[in-house]
């Protein structure tokens, strides 16, 4: 067994794989026994941030409560900036970027306190060499700064191969409320050229955010599996002029919810849902330039007052699932789906629908097409208009 080199309270320990069981039966106190022999291939390195460190009982501590100075602060948080910081942001980020300097890198465990930890700044950690594990565990982020993420992913300054992707796993991530200045809940952004921000983010609820999930440049293979995203204004946006980003983007048994748009792809990102519930909100899909599958997924929204779907030059297939418009007052809007160029489309196979009913009559508005491909009748026959 060897020890990193950061601040002796942060109980670090080496292991050659990380066992989420194993940590949790120790709920991260004690140091993690290793799992290999010395002479085995490279050891993975965790850091254990407990409770000693981070509080995590739901109050502000900042650093002033401890310190009379930054330079003492920093003997043991070295990620800590102000005095004003949060001893809960400094504990943890100076544990994500301990792991991050080692050889093989490794993972960081926050128990659950039963509260949250209070954090004034968004935390970087490196995807390529960090795992970050929770078991419930509540970030409290309502101090973020406006135009501030709260877990930025970069992928900087790591070997562009030889890595397994990480895991983000077991959080609740609380903003400082959707009408915020431009934050974000999840940020993807690497500006190495070549190397990627790609990881699996699992078991997490992201509420009170401007945006839930913002994607930045070499945003790429990024899977989510069974999360929550709700009360933002934006559960997911790809903005434009985004470098090498895009590809295999996937969202697994989640829901997207209460929000104003669900799903805003301007970069024209490949986007995938699966199993997934994607209910009341404004928009479903806003200014689509890619290609958007919706696999198994059940939409529901009420009478909308602007088409829920908005397709620019991209393209949507839906494969199953059901899409309703919930409520018994009269339809407000002219039509439910807006393309902006005639090579835009919507592809349906087996798509189940109700009450599908507009104040013109119509299906689509633009030079876009829908094509059914086959499924049940929508209470009224299927096609670019009612009553052809």
């Amino acid at each position: 067994m060897r020890t990193i080199d950061i601040p002796h309270d942060f109980c670090v320990t080496t292991r050659r794989r990380w066992l989420v069981g194993a940590a949790a039966t120790v709920a991260g106190t004690q140091a993690l026994a290793s799992a290999s022999p010395a002479d085995a291939a490279p050891q993975r390195d965790v850091a254990s941030c407990t409770p000693h460190q981070a509080i995590g009982d739901g109050a502000s501590h900042p650093l002033s409560e401890r310190y009379q100075s930054l330079e003492a602060a920093r003997a043991d948080f070295p990620a800590a900036t102000s005095l004003d910081d949060e001893i809960d942001w400094c504990a943890i980020q100076s544990a994500l970027d301990a792991t991050a300097r080692t050889e093989a890198g490794g993972g960081v465990y926050l128990p659950n306190t039963g509260a949250a930890y209070v954090l004034n700044r968004g935390l970087r950690l490196n995807p390529a060499r960090t795992s970050v594990y929770g078991d419930g565990t509540r970030l409290d982020f309502t101090r973020l700064p406006e135009k501030s993420n709260a877990v930025h992913f970069a992928a900087d300054s790591s070997p562009q191969y030889g890595h397994e992707r990480t895991a983000f796993q077991g959080f609740e991530l609380i903003g400082p409320g959707r009408a915020s200045t431009y934050t974000a809940g999840l940020f993807f952004h690497t500006d190495l050229p070549a190397h990627s921000s790609r990881t699996v983010i699992r078991d997490c609820a992201i509420h009170g955010f401007y945006t839930g999930i913002l994607m930045g440049d070499r945003a790429y293979i990024i899977s989510f599996d069974h999360i929550s995203v709700y009360h933002c204004r934006s559960a997911l946006d790809c903005p434009y002029d985004l470098e090498d980003a895009g590809e295999g983007v996937s969202f697994n048994q989640s829901a997207l919810f209460n929000c104003e748009n669900l799903v805003v792809n301007t970069a024209g990102f490949e986007l995938r849902f699966v199993s997934c519930s994607l209910d009341y909100c404004e928009r479903v899909v806003w200014d689509n330039n890619g290609i958007i599958d919706f696999v198994s997924c059940r939409i529901e929204i009420r009478p909308p007052s602007t088409p829920p779907f908005h397709i620019a030059v991209g393209r949507i297939d839906f494969f199953g699932g059901f899409f309703l418009i919930n409520g018994k007052e009269p339809p407000k809007v002219d039509q439910l789906f807006a393309f902006n160029d005639p090579g835009a489309a919507v592809h349906m196979t087996s798509l189940r629908g109700w009450n599908w009913k507009t104040t013109s009559g119509r299906l689509t508005k633009g030079p876009g097409k829908i094509y059914w491909v086959e499924g049940r009748e929508i209470d009224m026959p299927p096609g670019r208009t009612w009553g052809d």
